[in-house]
């Protein structure tokens, strides 16, 4: 029994020794994020503002909290983007070469896709009402199904229980995905699986056959299959003539691999690039064919992105 106590006090002693250490950690941290994030230049008179109104008894409480909160709304906050894009650059890189991007799902079937550029897309998809979806690249499925569930959803009419049409076109040279695919019977349908070359005639042909017979309204083009600059860039010539409506998006993914760290895309240079990766073939064809029809989109890249200067958005015909 005294053991017992012995031990009990010991471990108490060790828990709260450890929450405090814990806790001055996170003090630490916070200090030092803001030192480096935030200007105190633009803080500081928010603070002594809002000391000076406290300390001001004429004001009634519910005039004084309007007065503080509309002061705060004011205030922009003045970020380092220096340091910002230096993390976001380390980041990635730790994303990357730890495979960090094998890690995530999407109904139990392996999701490559960064989270925070799929609630974008879903996003962009729900926003232009998206009816047809050209993906390159499925690997399993898992993206294809994700576009599905949320077409599903956005293209359902309860009022009249019925769907307006709506269509995933995905290919990959890998047949795998059908198998996932197929799990998915509620979803299966409305995906079309093209198990060929996102270039070869094949896939060609039956894009422009399931073009031709939908006519779709709104249409988002995910370049998710072979990373090299010309592949890429082959995927933009061709694949550009299906976005025809102004503010549809063609999104190129992961260009963040045209980074000069690594020694996949980065081997040797193509387009004028220091790289052979995806950014490469974007920049060109931004340069050339896309000049004047097409923008990049920075909106769309929030906080973070795989994608970046990969969203490219239909301004003219």
């Amino acid at each position: 029994m005294l053991i017992q106590r012995l031990l009990l006090h010991i471990f108490q002693h060790i828990a709260i020794k450890s929450t405090i250490n814990f806790l001055l950690g996170l003090l630490v941290g916070i200090f030092i994020a803001s030192q480096h994030l935030f200007s105190h230049k633009s803080l500081a008179p928010v603070g002594k503002d809002i000391t000076d109104r406290l300390a001001n008894n004429s004001t009634s409480k519910s005039e004084e909290s309007t007065q503080i909160i509309t002061n705060v709304a004011e205030v922009k906050l003045s970020l380092n983007q220096k340091n910002i894009g230096e993390f976001y650059e380390e980041y990635y890189k730790f994303y990357e070469q730890n495979h960090a991007w094998a890690l995530k799902s999407f109904l139990g079937v392996h999701f490559l896709q960064n989270p925070n550029d799929a609630i974008t897309i879903a996003e962009i998809l729900y926003n232009q009402d998206v009816d047809l979806v050209i993906e390159t690249g499925t690997y399993r499925g898992a993206a294809a199904l994700f576009f599905a569930s949320i077409m599903y959803q956005y293209r359902y009419d309860a009022k009249k229980n019925s769907m307006r049409p709506f269509k995933i076109i995905t290919m990959d040279i890998n047949p795998e995905a059908r198998k996932y695919i197929e799990n998915f019977t509620l979803l299966a349908p409305y995906i079309l699986f093209i198990p060929e070359s996102s270039v070869s005639p094949a896939a060609r042909a039956t894009v422009n056959k399931t073009v031709f017979e939908m006519k779709p309204n709104n249409v988002f083009i995910s370049l998710d299959g072979d990373h090299y600059a010309e592949a890429v860039y082959n995927e933009l010539l061709y694949y550009q003539q299906y976005v025809v409506n102004i503010s549809n998006y063609m999104l190129v993914q992961d260009t963040r691999l045209s980074r000069k760290w690594h020694t996949l895309y980065c081997g040797q240079s193509k387009y004028d690039g220091p790289c052979n990766g995806p950014q490469e073939a974007v920049n060109w064809f931004m340069k050339n064919e896309g000049h004047g029809r097409f923008e990049i989109d920075r909106a769309k890249e929030y906080l973070f992105t795989t994608h970046q200067k990969g969203w490219l958005k239909r301004i003219s015909k």
